[in-house]
């Protein structure tokens, strides 16, 4: 028993010092049944209980119970009463060798290793540090910051008479106006954007504003306002008396727009020169916000019996040309090398599928020079967050992905149904729990007010692909919509994905920051859910028996259209490309 005690120490520092004692002390003299002359044990006395300790044998004989009486008899003759706190040490050795014990051992000659969900599945930490010496270092852009003292000050010099409370006001007077004007342009933004995208606009507008403000010294914030980026400008002439009176005014307003677009377009260049952009996506953001600012204040204006988008408005039109030719004479989009390829995707999805699918931890031991295999078993927490990540990952791996927007926002009964589609395509929702249902599929379905891409409705199946292990997908989809999710969801949540820790609905930075981490940790190398879409794409670009349908049908399930899928979304290398017609006229031509 001597060696099980000093394991024991060893496995518990902490606490080693005090099993050791009541070891070597209690349990010795209830053996022999009697008490020591001295108060204090010499080393000589230690060396006896220790040589006492050594002779018994630990095996499947050995009585538990009757340790314990021994104990306690120990206990009483030491110190006239038992101890709870030092029983509870002695009890911690038991418990430790019946955990030993129990623990079964692996044969020698099989070298079995133990499951660990840190283990990487793919090692390609090389191409990650490539990828960052290749990076141009970043040139940064100019901080637009604007204080409560400039604006005081302008005032201070347009007003000089006014006091310091009267310029205060004039400010939260003029702020208040600029909420306003915000408020209704975004409104106005919200039947055909989504949040993200406005929240995105609002900081453009921002920054215009504020570029301006410093560029003249002489604005005051009385000056500034979003319909100052835009001129408004209504060449409509209501009632003239004669033709020529009518042309003369129409000419007259028509030259004043050309003129106001002019100096706008001037204007917009200047901001990209001196804001330093160069590159054709960000210069398109900015002028595509005009032009939705555009149609805010020309709503009313524009004539819609004649003109379906505007076309008779002069500033919309000519900042359409300007977005065409920043797309020819600036920089293309950077997009983000793929560093896995799509059947090293599905390597990391299976190895989520793996920690979820081990209910232990699984740890190698040693003990007597034999090896153990501990298992310790995982709570339902860990195993949710485990299922959760393999389900996320999955949806964008065995399906063509859909934007990561999708994924966070999907809702049970909502854009995730479960039913059946007759031959005139009408939706009928079953149970998923009810057994009888086992004709029924999972849908993605999409209103335009859930994608705001279009008037379009899109209702795709997920069929359900079954593994190697006998499981399908639907069975681990039920597993976590009927049980799972509660140990992680708080409150009202209606989202099918939670946070792991704040249990409510995903936001941008969360799945991301899921993905990389999990990427990070199985394959070595950060990957986020847009890079799996270019991924995917260009998968079935290199797939020689995926043909032009196969290839629209893909497009169609990712929201794009087949051009943007074969050339941005597509990362195909040149020998890929020419791959199929070396393969074709190496078959066809006979030598």
């Amino acid at each position: 028993m001597l060696s099980w005690l000093q394991k024991c120490c060893t496995d518990n520092p902490k606490q080693g010092a005090n099993i050791k004692s009541v070891s070597l002390c209690e349990y010795p003299r209830g053996i022999e049944g009697k008490k020591t002359a001295q108060n204090r044990a010499t080393k000589k006395v230690m060396a006896r209980m220790e040589n006492i300790l050594d002779k018994i044998i630990i095996d499947e004989n050995f009585d538990f119970d009757d340790a314990v009486q021994c104990f306690e008899k120990g206990s009483i003759l030491v110190k006239g009463k038992v101890d709870s706190k030092r029983k509870s040490y002695f009890c911690k050795v038991l418990n430790y060798i019946k955990e030993q014990l129990n623990t079964p051992a692996i044969e020698p000659q099989v070298l079995l290793q133990a499951y660990s969900p840190l283990q990487p599945v793919i090692k390609k930490g090389y191409v990650q540090e490539q990828v960052k010496q290749r990076k141009k270092p970043s040139t940064g852009k100019k901080t637009i910051h604007i204080d409560k003292i400039s604006l005081q000050d302008r005032l201070k010099k347009k007003y000089p008479e006014r006091s310091e409370k009267e310029i205060q006001f004039i400010i939260n007077s003029e702020l208040e106006r600029l909420e306003t004007e915000f408020n209704d342009t975004l409104a106005f933004l919200e039947k055909t954007r989504r949040d993200i995208t406005i929240g995105s606009i609002q900081q453009l507008y921002y920054r215009l504003l504020g570029w301006e403000y410093l560029q003249n010294q002489n604005l005051t914030i009385e000056d500034i306002s979003l319909n100052s980026i835009i001129p408004i400008v209504d060449t409509r002439v209501r009632k003239c008396q004669t033709p020529e009176e009518r042309y003369i005014k129409e000419g007259e307003k028509r030259d004043e727009a050309i003129d106001q677009t002019d100096k706008c377009l001037e204007w917009l260049e200047n901001f990209f020169d001196d804001y330093g952009i160069t590159s054709a996506g960000t210069a398109q953001k900015y002028i595509d916000s005009l032009i939705a600012l555009s149609k805010f204040y020309y709503k009313g204006i524009t004539n819609k019996r004649r003109y379906s988008n505007y076309e008779d408005i002069e500033v919309i039109c000519a900042l359409r040309v300007l977005r065409t030719r920043c797309a020819e004479t600036m920089e293309g989009r950077k997009v983000k090398p793929i560093m896995l390829t799509h059947s090293e995707v599905i390597e990391v999805m299976k190895s989520l599928k793996a920690d979820f699918d081990h209910e232990y931890y699984e740890k190698l031991v040693t003990n007597n020079n034999k090896q153990y295999l501990k298992k310790t078993p995982k709570d339902n927490i860990q195993r949710a967050k485990s299922l959760q990540k393999f389900l996320m990952l999955m949806l964008l791996t065995i399906y063509p992905p859909e934007r990561q927007r999708t994924l966070r926002e999907l809702t049970f009964g909502k854009t995730l149904k479960f039913g059946t589609v007759d031959e005139l395509e009408y939706f009928r929702e079953l149970d998923p729990f009810d057994y009888k249902n086992n004709q029924g599929m999972y849908f993605i379905v999409l209103n335009p007010e859930d994608h705001k891409n279009g008037n379009e409705h899109y209702q795709d199946a997920l069929f359900n692909k079954e593994f190697k292990d006998g499981t399908c997908v639907y069975d681990y989809l039920n597993l976590w919509w009927g049980t799972y999710r509660q140990y992680l969801v708080k409150g009202d949540t209606q989202t099918f994905f939670v946070r792991e820790k704040k249990g409510d609905e995903h936001k941008v930075n969360s799945v991301y920051g899921m993905f990389k981490s999990f990427f990070k940790r199985k394959a070595e190398v950060e990957v986020n859910p847009h890079q799996l879409r270019h991924i995917f794409a260009t998968y079935i670009n290199e797939c020689e028996d995926a043909g032009e349908n196969v290839k629209a049908s893909a497009a169609h399930r990712m929201r794009h259209g087949i051009n943007t899928f074969n050339t941005i979304y597509n990362h195909q290398s040149q020998a890929s490309k020419s791959k199929s017609i070396n393969s074709f006229l190496l078959a066809a031509i006979d030598l």
